[in-house]
Parts: C-alpha cells; structure tokens; sequence
C-alpha cells in the first residue's frame, strides 16, 4: 500500500486559489473594473482636518509618494473626523502595486494620525506550521495593501 505525499505549500497554494475564487480575485489591472483610474481611495481619520493636512505634508507616508499620487483633504461627511483621499496621478490608474501601495500608505497614515505608531499585529500571526497556517499567513501577508481582515 503505498501513500501519496502531498506538499504543504502546493496545499496551501490550492487553498488561496480557491478562497479568490469564492472572494473574487484582486490582482485584475487597474481599468477592468471599478478600481478604474478615477478611482479615489479613502479613510476617515477621527482628527481635525488641519491636523491632517499638516501630517499628509510634513513626513508621513503619503508625503513619500507624493510625486505619484494626488492627495485630497476635507471634512468627513457628518462632522466625523476628515477624509483623506489619494488616487494616482497616472493617466492609466498605476500599476496594481502601486494601489497597493497606496492603501498601505493611507492605513499607515490613519494609524500614526489616530494612534501616533504604525499598528501591527502580534507575531508571528500563526505558528501552526500545517497548511491552515500557510494560508493565514499568506492572507495576512496581503492585508495590509488590499483587503478587509
């Protein structure tokens, strides 16, 4: 009788495959869906919009890519804090990475506006080394640029 052997990471790989398919795949280019080049990517910050635009033009993470991305700051609707808003200056919407790359920045200057440090999660996430974990840490891994989690 013999057994077959089943790599974890291919496990693993088959997992995230089929958890996109059920969520809906997020690696489409820019323009193919409504994550067009138009699009605006938003926070609502629980601060004064003042506090805000100084941040956002002093050394925070929007000021980093600020030759890439147009930032917009203004009272959030019903008196709750400011939206800060960023969406790239490329006529195509930027690369994929680089939306990533904006919402990183943009959760990461909410963070510092709000809690004055750059959350994280406790490490590691999972030390369960089976597939399970594989798949929590590969899901983690991309939260930060894209998602809900």
């Amino acid at each position: 009788m013999s057994r077959a052997v089943i790599d974890p990471a291919t496990l693993a790989g088959r997992a995230i495959d089929t958890v996109l398919g059920l969520v809906g795949r997020t690696d489409r280019p820019a323009g193919e869906d409504d994550t067009g080049s138009g699009r605006w990517l938003k926070v609502t910050v629980y601060r004064a919009p003042d506090d805000v635009r100084t941040a956002v033009d002093g050394t925070g993470p929007l000021s980093r890519m600020r030759h890439e991305i147009e930032v917009t700051v203004r009272p959030a609707p019903g008196d709750k804090g400011t939206e800060l808003a960023a969406r790239p200056t490329a006529p195509d919407g930027g690369s994929v990475d680089l939306r990533r790359a904006i919402r990183g920045a943009l959760r990461e200057q909410k963070s510092v506006l709000e809690c004055g440090e750059v959350v994280q999660p406790s490490r590691p996430g999972s030390s369960h080394p089976g597939p399970a974990g594989q798949v929590l840490r590969a899901v983690t891994s991309r939260a930060w640029g894209e998602g809900r989690l």
